[in-house]
């Protein structure tokens, strides 16, 4: 019986390992987006471009792209 135990806390012990390095990637993923994200923005308004309005809108029933 106490093979059980150590098993079943070893296999718990490593669902936990698991758990915590997806957690720290998913975190580590949306840092890089966020930074990504700045960088596009910074990028777009150095060269002027960046605008303030959507540039899809809803019309005839579907999101359409202005021009």
């Amino acid at each position: 019986m106490p093979e059980l135990a150590e098993a079943l806390s070893l296999v718990a012990l490593v669902a936990a390992t698991l758990e915590y390095a997806i957690l720290i990637r998913h975190r580590e993923e949306r840092r890089d987006a966020i930074r990504w994200q700045m960088q596009v923005q910074e990028s777009l308004v150095a060269a002027g471009t960046e605008t303030r309005t959507p540039i899809r809108r809803w019309s005839q029933g579907r999101f359409r792209i202005e021009r």
